[in-house]
């Protein structure tokens, strides 16, 4: 058999080719059938212009380089391969043993394989390894010969199930030939995963051929590093993707028209915060307010970039729309983004979305007595031509029982700072009637501070229990104290406040109300209240009754009083002692007559308020629970508390699949507030600004179940903290690197780093991070998340960081890709030279309707962390006590507690943050009494020996040399730098008058001739 150029165009000759055939092909009298020269001559009237579109992808920088191929259409089977150079290489096309092998695409499709293979090498930027392609060229050469089809409208689909290797990767152990390029460009599995991550770059990210091609590198990973600007590593969460669709690893498949593409993938789901409506919330809202609950719930779509998601939104339908005058609309802040300042990356988006009511919804509501009402809510959003469906449920509950409204939308606040859970902080020596018109603060002790909430709560119940009425929680009403800006009053580091230093006294109320009718029909009996103090800030509020809401039980399985767990996360308050005697059935607290047991009862019109408290006893250390003292339990500044309405007519359901938490459930009020502050502008350490949490580890993974085969996640909102700064947090019961790993796997945009074997950092950026909570702990999670700012933040700046505990609700397992017929034997897959291999033959795919992701997930719990930018005179005296305070604990608390390592690096955090402010904090011994002050103002006097500035310009310190040595003083104030250096210059002798509180804070600076 000899190749022959008999009845070829121009004799076969292009401007970059040479075209032949063997002559057993050519058609003639003793071989009618023969496909030549016709066939070819189609494949040489197209290949220039496939040439061009070749060499355009490649930038048209190997044009001239790539010339006088030989291109030879042989009678083989099942592929093509080539050798050579760039202007000396030899195409060996084998077209046969398929149905459509008389088809010039077939032709042009295996021609174009190949040459771009040349390109490859003559490129010589990363595609082409060693000798050949390697497995990155391979996946390259396959992928631009499909789309060679695509921009020709080619639709063939026998071809490309043929010629397709993803089925390969997906039918197999799915090993990462991303991170890892092999010299293989077999027909295997490893080219499988590299066909599917070019078509993933291309399809689900929406980078163009000619961007994937420029961005050659050592690995596929280095190309998505290139063309997106991150910097994690992309195979797992492009691994979770195909999982989640494809959890088959023996009878998986793409369905066409092309079996190598199944992007764009969308995860789309609902995140719900708000999901439980009751009558009478709703009732509230509607009669005085706009009816609205911001920002209920989202429609998050993750694995896109915003390339690829664009304008896109999601579209909402279902039963729950028809309920009456329902109103679940966009909301008005609009999409948020992980990183919305990298269009390429691909992050989770979540479209906010608001509930709203009118006076009309309330016949919708069940009757008094009658089961909830659950109502699917669905949602959908399509991306390149992908349906992504999303379900989850609302409830709507009866009402006529006591509850809390703890969102007011005029007020504008959140469901972890309810408008119907108040502190505040009494100091008797200073103001012996805290609240104006109420009860004197008798004796200056705990004990005094038990009889004093009693008084208050029946002044309140007397005075305020008409909803017509003054609303002593209005801070315009100036009842209750610091409403304006209570951001104290669950502090467990105030003893002391005003001048002189006095005793502080923490309380809690909690406002239950009641809907029905007036007098003894309507009435709400026995209504109780449990106030539980967490032992630091906490995203796990949800109702857990076995640990987190334990209590003893009555015989119907009702709860009786607030007990602690065994470990002390939450601690039991109460308004009538330290430890009330629940055995006996008329004890002060919650006995028959008891303070915070009430019968309700409407005095007027349909509505009627009523209150309960406790006191925050946090300072006394004969306090104890389990035993061990209150105070050394405490491992915050600031703590979440819950109020929880126990009424037996009314009780909290739980076992469920969603857990109440105090946003979906009208019978828990939460107050999660931490205050923290930095200075301005001050030392580095003081921009460090560290808070302890506590939470419990995710439960354990659901084996083979990839959709839903994830941990619990902390969604933590930067709101306006500036980006740049850092965060880290530390789990010293945590390994980091599975942290990371994790991470990887379920979002790419903003890959968390490993700073040690406990903790990671990521950067904060004007968006979202999502920290996965690992399963494994036996016991709950000691966690300290540290905030650091930039130097150029400014005093008067507020940072709010919101934590948000994210669970699944349920499990999803998405129905497998049905294969019309059996697999036929794929060829040997030990190909070594430049070649590309099919399997005519190969059965097509066909693709099922697409699902409802109905494993929506839920906000279990929020905190909220608030950053103020101060100055180092209001700042250090607290930083003084709190170090005091934390030495104490920390010297209280076993080397062998899960706290001990967290406190351990946390004050050592604060000794930093007070030498950065001026203080001394060796001279700060341990004591619940926080620091000693500083009696009398220090003086200093000498010649100014050095100036101090930052690597942003700003002065920080500078050094004062005296007749004993020198002394370091630190500056907060820029315009004393100027004087300073004048003073240096000139020799000045000058005298530093330090602050009362502190021998290294300025208060004034003397200067002499």
């Amino acid at each position: 058999m000899a190749y022959i150029t008999t009845g070829l165009t121009n004799g076969g000759i292009t401007t970059h080719y040479a075209f032949s055939y063997d002559d057993s092909l050519q058609q003639t009298a003793a071989n009618p059938t023969g496909p030549e020269p016709a066939r070819t001559n189609a494949l040489i009237a197209a290949s220039e212009g496939d040439y061009n579109l070749l060499s355009g992808w490649f930038g048209g920088t190997v044009n001239d380089d790539v010339t006088g191929v030989k291109v030879q259409v042989s009678t083989l089977d099942d592929g093509a391969n080539w050798g050579g150079s760039g202007t000396d290489s030899t195409v060996t096309l084998k077209p046969g043993g398929a149905s459509y092998t008389d088809d010039a695409a077939y032709l042009r499709y295996l021609l174009v394989s190949e040459v771009s293979e040349i390109f490859m090498m003559v490129q010589n930027k990363g595609w082409f390894q060693g000798s050949n392609e390697g497995s990155k060229g391979e996946g390259l050469s396959r992928f631009l010969a499909a789309r060679l089809l695509d921009v020709n409208g080619i639709t063939e689909l026998q071809l490309r199930t043929d010629y397709s290797t993803v089925s390969k990767w997906l039918n197999s152990g799915r090993a990462d030939y991303v991170n890892n390029a092999p010299d293989d460009n077999g027909f295997d599995d490893v080219n499988g995963c590299t066909v599917l991550f070019m078509w993933y770059l291309f399809a689900q990210l929406s980078f163009t051929e000619k961007e994937i091609v420029a961005a050659a590198g050592a690995t596929l990973a280095d190309v998505y590093r290139t063309l997106t600007g991150a910097s994690g590593d992309p195979f797992p969460f492009f691994k979770g993707l195909l999982d989640a669709v494809y959890p088959s690893t023996t009878g998986s498949a793409v369905a066409g028209p092309n079996p190598d593409n199944p992007w764009p993938l969308a995860r789309h789901s609902f995140w719900v915060d708000k999901s439980t409506y009751g009558h009478d919330e709703v009732a509230d809202l509607t009669a005085s307010r706009n009816g609205s609950f911001p920002n209920a719930l989202w429609l998050v779509v993750e694995g896109l970039n915003l390339r690829v998601l664009g304008t896109a939104q999601p579209a909402l339908s279902g039963a729950a729309l028809t309920f009456p005058a329902i109103g679940i609309t966009a909301g008005a802040s609009g999409p948020r983004y992980e990183a919305p300042g990298n269009a390429n990356i691909p992050q989770r988006v979540r479209f906010p979305f608001d509930t709203s009511f009118t006076t009309g919804s309330l016949a919708g509501f069940p009757a008094v007595g009658s089961p909830p009402v659950l109502s699917e809510l669905d949602g959908a959003i399509t991306v390149g031509g992908n349906v992504a469906n999303a379900a989850t449920e609302l409830e709507f509950v009866s009402g006529a029982d006591p509850y809390f409204t703890n969102v007011n939308p005029v007020l504008g606040n959140v469901s972890w700072l309810s408008q119907d859970l108040r502190v505040f902080t009494a100091t008797p020596a200073l103001q012996a009637v805290p609240v104006p018109g109420g009860p004197t603060f008798g004796a200056d002790d705990s004990a005094g501070a038990y009889v004093y909430i009693q008084a208050l709560l029946a002044h309140l119940n007397s005075s305020y229990g008409n909803p017509a009425g003054t609303d002593p929680f209005d801070p315009s009403s100036n009842v209750i104290p610091g409403q304006a800006d209570a951001l104290t009053g669950d502090s467990s580091v105030t003893p002391f406040g005003g001048n002189p230093r006095s005793h502080n006294y923490n309380f809690a109320i909690a406002r239950v109300r009641l809907r029905g009718t007036a007098g003894a029909a309507g009435q709400a009996a026995p209504v109780r209240v449990f106030f539980r103090l967490w032992s630091t800030q906490s995203t796990d509020t949800d109702y857990q009754p076995g640990s987190t809401y334990l209590s003893h039980q009555d015989t119907a399985a009702l709860p009786d009083w607030p007990l602690a767990p065994a470990d002390n996360h939450t601690i039991p308050m109460f308004a009538t002692g330290a430890a009330p005697n629940f055995n006996d059935p008329n004890n002060a607290e919650l006995g028959a007559s008891g303070v915070n047991n009430r019968t309700i009862t409407i005095a007027s019109g349909d509505q009627q308020w009523a209150y309960f408290g406790c006191f925050l006893n946090v300072y006394d250390h004969a306090n104890t629970v389990n035993n061990t003292p209150v105070t050394s339990v405490l491992t915050g500044s600031h703590h979440c508390l819950v109020a929880q309405i126990a009424s037996d007519a009314a009780p909290i359901p739980s076992g469920g699949q969603v857990n109440a938490t105090p946003s979906t459930s009208d019978k828990l009020a939460q107050r999660n507030l931490q205050l923290s502050t930095s200075d301005n502008p001050g030392s580095p350490a003081t921009h460090v600004v560290p808070q302890t949490f506590d939470l419990r580890p995710s439960n354990e993974s659901v084996s083979g179940e990839a959709f839903d085969d994830r941990p619990d996640e902390l969604m933590i909102d930067w709101g306006s903290v500036p980006p740049g700064s850092t965060a880290t947090v530390y789990w010293p019961q945590v390994d980091a690197a599975t942290v990371v790993a994790l991470a990887a796997a379920l979002t790419p945009a903003l890959p968390l780093t490993a700073v040690d074997a406990h903790t990671v950092q990521c950067e904060v950026v004007d968006g979202v991070t999502y920290l996965p909570i690992p399963s494994g702990p036996t016991e709950r999670v000691a966690g300290l998340l540290t905030v650091d700012l930039p130097a150029d933040v400014v005093k008067g700046q507020e940072f709010d960081v919101v934590l948000r505990r994210v669970r699944t609700r349920t499990i999803f397992t998405p129905p497998p890709i049905h294969i019309v017929k059996a697999p036929a034997a794929s060829p040997a897959t030990t190909s070594v030279g430049r070649t590309i291999d099919g399997n005519p033959g190969t059965p097509i795919a066909t693709r099922p309707a697409p699902n409802a992701e109905t494993n929506w997930r839920y906000v279990a719990g929020a905190c909220q962390v608030k950053i103020r930018v101060s100055t180092a005179p209001e700042m250090l005296p607290a930083e003084r006590d709190s170090l005091a305070i934390f030495k104490w604990r920390l010297g209280h608390t076993p080397s062998t507690d899960r706290w001990y390592p967290v406190l351990q690096r946390y004050v050592d955090l604060l000794a930093e943050r007070v030498r950065g402010l001026g203080g001394d904090p060796d001279q700060i011994p341990p004591s619940l009494d926080g620091a000693p002050p500083l009696t009398g103002k220090g003086s200093e006097e000498g010649y100014v020996l050095e100036v101090h500035y930052d690597c942003q310009g700003h002065v920080t310190a500078f050094v004062l040399g005296t007749c004993c040595g020198s002394v370091t003083f630190t500056l907060s104030e820029a315009g004393l730098g100027e004087l300073l250096l004048t003073a240096m210059r000139l020799r000045l002798r000058v005298e530093v008058v330090t602050c009362q509180d502190s021998d290294r804070q300025i208060e004034q600076v003397i200067l002499r001739p």
